[in-house]
């Protein structure tokens, strides 16, 4: 049974009195300015921000738009205004989905999906502002069957979820052969990420390489002893076309011990590089690892004394095709699911 969420009187407040009036205006304009049409969807446009070219979020939109049947085209733009007229709109980011309702008025008359990796709550985007905005989407895409309990939860009108888990390219991925030394992670450094594992494990396997790409790694209180440490490598804010490579000097990958996760698209990134995965129980790691035969599941408590004999017994199973595990889960497959949701009513 799903339990209603009950806002707290100060988040209802701050939205009814900051936030909402603006979606009002918005919603007025919109229905002032509608212009009936039955036109087929023609095309698309894929939203991100100037500042998640270079990011994961930059290539997740460039990578739909490019396999999408429509005429799709990637959108970058801070303050996302003047967005291009188009028949729909895939939003990579429920935040600003909610900003671009605000500046674009006209969105609203057309077939809006959003993507929702996981929770980020925050005074400005609460869970009353977010989900009021994502009740106005035609869908929202959760990543996995823990994120859609919890934004129907919160209020979410259950129709308007869809689950698909996405995704990564086999094209630029490549598989290479395990020799049981380099141990990876991709993730940037906050407060949902489980640090202390990451350098406990640095620490106590000196034996092993221990590889991070990501960023604000340098924000962590432990990072000058990691930087200083023989067995260890920071790739910080590595270009998003440089990960085959560095995941190709990967023969464990230790998905991101994170304590909420909505994919995390790493780890199908790393298993088509037929790295051999350790995941927490978060996101969509249950769904695609089975314990024991593709890979190895974690609690998010997980200590390095848990993890290390798990790194140990992985470097054992070197003739184990992870590869083939991940081959379903690609941008093709999504982007096609993706298209289906713009067609449907």
């Amino acid at each position: 049974m799903i339990m209603a969420y009950s806002a707290p009187y100060k988040e209802r407040l701050v939205f009814n009195l900051l936030y909402k009036w603006k979606y009002l205006w918005a919603l007025l304009k919109a229905r002032l300015f509608h212009k009936k049409s039955n036109k087929p969807v023609g095309n698309i446009v894929y939203i991100a921000r100037e500042v998640d070219k270079d990011w994961i979020f930059g290539t997740k939109v460039r990578r739909l738009s490019e396999y999408s049947q429509f005429a799709g085209e990637p959108y970058f733009h801070d303050r996302l205004q003047n967005l291009p007229q188009a028949d729909g709109y895939f939003f990579i980011y429920p935040h600003y989905f909610c900003r671009a309702i605000r500046h674009n008025p006209q969105i609203l008359n057309k077939k809006n999906i959003v993507m929702f990796t996981h929770p980020h709550w925050t005074n400005s985007y609460s869970r009353t502002h977010v989900i009021w905005c994502l009740n106005k989407a035609h869908k929202v895409i959760c990543l996995n069957s823990e994120v859609k309990r919890e934004l129907i939860a919160l209020g979410l009108k259950p129709e308007k979820t869809e689950i698909i888990h996405m995704a990564s390219d086999p094209d630029f991925f490549y598989a290479h052969q395990r020799q049981g030394n380099g141990v990876g992670f991709c993730s940037g450094y906050g407060e949902r990420k489980n640090a202390q594992l990451i350098y406990d494990l640095i620490k106590h396997m000196p034996d092993k390489h221990f590889y991070i790409i990501g960023r604000n790694w340098e924000n962590y209180e432990h990072y000058d002893d990691m930087i200083n440490a023989p067995n260890f490598t920071y790739y910080n804010n590595q270009d998003y076309n440089t990960f085959n490579k560095l995941f190709s000097r990967f023969d464990t990958f230790i998905s991101p011990p994170s304590f909420l996760e909505g994919g995390p698209v790493p780890l199908l990134e790393a298993m088509l590089s037929n790295c051999f995965p350790i995941a927490t129980k978060t996101g969509f790691a249950p769904d695609i690892i089975e314990h024991g035969k593709n890979g190895f599941l974690i609690e998010t408590s997980a200590t390095y004394k848990e993890v290390i004999p798990l790194i140990r017994q992985a470097d054992t199973m070197k003739d184990t095709d992870i590869r083939s595990y991940a081959l379903p889960y690609s941008w093709k497959e999504s982007a096609l699911r993706i298209d289906k949701l713009f067609l449907n009513d």
